[in-house]
């Protein structure tokens, strides 16, 4: 699988395909595409770190509460609907 996003130009437009070959913009320069990968590159960063925080903090609280991996799975489900409440 590739790792990076890439250009393709179709006609007059610049198209950004992610690394999971998913169109995620259609762009009138090639500036523009790029900037807009930087952006994609840099938003994938922040997500990827954001979800090892929430499973380093799950982690955390089975082994502070004794949980079973089924009751680490309803935590990890809950948080990554954006619920808080008291477990």
């Amino acid at each position: 699988m590739r790792t990076e996003y890439k250009i393709e130009t179709v006609g007059r437009q610049f198209i950004v395909v992610d690394p999971w070959d998913e169109i995620v913009g259609r762009y009138t320069s090639e500036e523009e595409a790029q900037q807009n990968i930087e952006r994609f590159e840099k938003e994938h960063a922040v997500s990827e770190t954001a979800h090892l925080l929430v499973e380093n903090a799950i982690k955390a609280l089975m082994q502070r509460r004794a949980c079973d991996s089924g009751r680490g799975r309803d935590f990890r489900l809950t948080a990554e609907k954006g619920v808080c409440r008291e477990f």
